[in-house]
Formats: structure tokens, sequence, C-alpha cells
């Protein structure tokens, strides 16, 4: 099904996407402080003029694994909840029409689910993009890849794979396996449980912990020429491993108790109680934690 949808106002959170001088000046906008829920809490703007935008929806069976390739610039926003199957929307923006000659139409915009892979098409020229928005089975399975926009995935425990090329990548509360890896991208992790294993080459890592304990399993986390942050919680029962290479600027609040290593190879402080479940690592990059909180 395929309607237009109105371009929201009052954005102010802008990625804005590198392109060549010839090419379109490409803006996204978000809510601050909100999560993507649907097409109307984005803002696409080609040359600073508001895009062209239409959505196309589409349904996926809950109980296959659905596997998602982002288109150029593209990005992907996934939030799990109580239902069977994958409600997918497709928010399409294409340029409008300049002085100089028409651009790619929203007809020559495509999204397509072809056994359970969700992909989109366009002229091979710029000035279109497609975000994908997937409301998924809370227990859901994903492959989700994305090349210069961000992937966000909330509140899912299945196994997920999340690969970003010159983009962001945010879990929320996510559980079950996940793999994530960024490419000249941050990465963010808030809360969850699990076995996630996370890195970041040429960007940082930040984990913000949650609860009284890791559950489930271990969350490792590692950063290459990039920082990592962490906040944990006062009184944290699982075990927190930090380390760095030896020349690792350090800023840790709330860490008297901690156990420290500093030799002539690496640093490392180890928080907490009991056995780690946690750790972070970087390679030449700062270290700050906080368990002041």
């Amino acid at each position: 099904m395929r309607h237009p949808i109105a371009v929201a106002a009052l954005l102010v959170s802008v990625v804005t996407v590198p392109r060549p001088a010839s090419a379109h000046d490409m803006q996204v906008s978000v809510r601050p402080g909100q999560e993507v829920r649907t097409c109307a809490d984005l803002d696409v703007t080609f040359d600073g003029r508001p895009a062209l935008t239409a959505v196309d929806d589409l349904t996926a069976p809950g109980a296959q694994r659905l596997t998602v390739r982002a288109s150029r610039n593209g990005g992907i926003y996934v939030v799990g909840a109580d239902r069977p199957d994958f409600a997918i929307s497709a928010c399409k923006a294409a340029a409008p029409a300049s002085a100089a000659g028409a651009g790619p139409t929203l007809e020559q915009v495509r999204a397509s689910l072809s056994g359970g892979t969700l992909t989109a098409t366009g002229p091979a020229s710029d000035g279109w993009i497609v975000t994908f928005i997937v409301h998924a089975p809370a227990r859901a399975d994903l492959d989700l890849e994305a090349s210069n926009g961000p992937i966000h995935v909330a509140r899912v425990s299945g196994t997920t794979t999340a690969r970003a090329q010159n983009g962001p990548i945010k879990l929320l509360d996510v559980g079950g396996r996940v793999s994530a890896r960024t490419e000249n991208g941050p990465i963010a992790c808030d809360g969850g449980s699990g076995t996630i294993d996370l890195e970041a080459r040429n960007g940082p890592v930040a984990v913000r912990l949650s609860g009284t304990r890791w559950a489930d399993g271990g969350l490792t986390a590692r950063a290459q020429n990039g920082p990592v942050k962490l906040q944990v919680p006062r009184g944290f029962a699982s075990g927190v491993r930090v380390r760095s290479s030896e020349h690792s600027p350090w800023k840790c609040q709330g860490c008297e108790e901690g156990r420290r290593s500093w030799d002539a190879s690496s640093r490392s402080v180890e928080l907490g109680s009991g056995p780690v479940a946690v750790t972070l690592s970087t390679d030449n990059g700062p270290v700050a934690i906080d368990m002041t909180r």
C-alpha cells in the first residue's frame, strides 16, 4: 500500500550525508529524544528544500529471519513488540524538481520484500533515499546492513546481526545473541542482556548498563582507534573489566574500589562483584567510566 506523508516541521536533530560537490545536499532529521516509530518522525531535505515523500507498507511472517539491506544513505529502525509478524514502513524521499531539470520520481523508488530479504532500489543518480522502519516480534531474528546511514534496534531479543559502514549503530534494551560492527561510526548500547558482541573501527563505543547485574550471558565491546565510555549503576553485582593500550588517557569516577593493573603494555581495571560478565577495551583511544549514578 502506498500513501503520501507530510513533512514534520519541528525536527532539529540533523544528520548530514557527505556528497560530491555535484550531488544534492541531503539532510535527514529526527525528533530529538524520541524513537523513530513512523515515517512522520523523519524530515528529509535536498538542497535545503523539503523532499517529496511517500510510504510503502509491507508485512513479513514473524517466524522467519528478516534481512534488511538499506539503500545508500538510508537508515534502519527496528522496534520489538508483542506481535506475530513484521510490519514494515519504507519511507521514500526524492529531491523535488529543480530549474535544471527533473530529478528522480517517487515512482522510480521502490521497496521490495523477497524470501525474507528487504531491499530498496531507485535511479542510478542520487537525489533519493529510503529509510526502513520495522515493527518486529520481540523475539525476532534480524540481519541488518547499512552504508552511510544509521541502524537502531530496540527491545528485540532474538538473534541480531548489524553492520554499518560510515554510520552509527544504537542498541536499546536488546537481548538474545547480538553481533554489531561499525567502521567509521559509533556504537551505543543502552541496557540489554544476553550475549552481545560489539566492535567499532575508527569510532567510539558507549555502553550504559542498567539493573543490578548482567543477565544471561555477557557483553564484550571493542574500539579500534576510538574511545570507550561506560556507565555502571552503583552496586552493580556482575564483574566489569575495562582495558586499554598503555598510552590511553583514563577518567574514572567512582572507581576507588576498582582493582587496577597498570604495566608497560596495557592498563585495566575490574569493577563490580562476581564473575566478569562485561568487558570493554580500546586500542589507541581514551577511557571514561562513571560509577556514581
